[in-house]
């Protein structure tokens, strides 16, 4: 496959190094091919962090949504015409767009769409999410979580079967934790899974026992939760996909993230990411490492690394080959410190 060349997704060239682009942003001027040029959006009277080698500058000048000079408030007034938009910084600071380098985007928009967001800072709180989603879904159904993160919560420990039985012991529940190599089970998924306390645990997963008891704590690790995801009845559409990708991209770009790297990218989150920028929803640059479950679809289909726009493109294949040091899974040569 052809190696991933950034200067491409640009209409001149670029440097090579994210450094050296941005210290482009201090170099460049209002230089004669520039005079004539007239600026859709200048911005004036603030603080331009360039990250090059002069360090800031007064103004900028924008056009086509790219930069075209940065400089002196006056230098920059040179292009203002009476389209421009103008916008008075008051000595504020403007920073270059920050770069997420591993994330996920297509599958966290469509879960905050569809799923209990569980980014709370107790158990008790995280029961009260669950509980009410439970009384809004039918009796039976599956009731699904994300984001959880066990550091974050007052109590200090996991949630546990009997935490999540106590919410809804009529549903079949499911939370998964913020890093991805784990979830968390109540009583009922564990049935309809097949899984009793006696199952052994399989190849590259495990089951969180109690070291006393033997009994499951409804804490699973890795492989293991194939047993759940294969009966766990995931539906959507394109057009969810879609709308997951345009919720995430204004998520994100509010933070003032405009790339990201989509670390476990797939065919339909890649075509997601294409609906949603031909739509005019895509607010991010994505860069699409794809998974390596999917790369044999995408390599027949004659997809390659490189292939894309300056908005969406195709890049590595992404494989994982141990687990989470946030979650404890991935293997090291001495104890975790705390908690196992």
């Amino acid at each position: 496959m052809q190696p991933f060349n950034p200067t491409k997704m640009f209409d001149h060239a670029i440097p090579q190094s994210r450094r050296q682009f941005l210290g482009t942003l201090a170099t460049l001027s209002v230089a004669p091919a520039f005079a004539t040029r007239e600026a859709d959006l200048v911005l004036l009277n603030g603080n331009i962090v360039t990250m090059g080698n002069t360090p800031s500058a007064q103004a900028v000048a924008i056009a086509d949504g790219k930069f075209i000079a940065v400089g002196t408030n006056d230098e920059i007034k040179n292009l203002v015409t009476g389209r421009t938009r103008k916008i008075d910084l008051g000595g504020k600071t403007v920073l270059p767009g920050f770069i997420d380098a591993h994330s996920h985007p297509g599958s966290s928009g469509l879960n905050h769409l569809r799923e209990v967001d569980c980014d709370l800072r107790s158990i008790k709180a995280i029961q009260d999410a669950i509980r009410d989603r439970a009384a809004n879904t039918p009796k039976g159904s599956w009731v699904l979580g994300f984001k959880y993160d066990d550091t974050k919560t007052a109590e200090g420990r996991f949630l546990t079967i009997a935490d999540l039985d106590a919410c809804a012991p009529e549903h079949p529940v499911r939370i998964s934790h913020r890093g991805g190599h784990t979830m968390y089970v109540n009583t009922l998924a564990m049935k309809l899974a097949g899984v009793t306390h006696e199952t052994p645990d399989p190849s590259g997963g495990m089951f969180d026992r109690d070291p006393a008891s033997k009994k499951m704590t409804g804490r699973v690790k890795e492989s293991a939760c194939d047993a759940f995801e294969k009966v766990i009845p995931y539906a959507y559409t394109r057009n969810d996909l879609r709308e997951g990708v345009k919720l995430i991209s204004k998520m994100m770009t509010k933070t003032g993230v405009t790339s990201v790297h989509d670390a476990y990218g797939s065919p339909e989150y890649l075509r997601a990411y294409q609906d949603a920028h031909e739509n005019g929803d895509l607010g991010l640059r994505v860069y699409c490492l794809i998974g390596f479950t999917h790369i044999s679809k995408m390599i027949d289909a004659g997809i390659r690394t490189g292939m894309g726009n300056e908005w969406v493109r195709v890049g590595a294949m992404k494989m994982t080959c141990d687990g989470s040091i946030s979650e404890r899974t991935a293997r090291l040569s001495q104890p975790y410190l705390g908690r196992p």
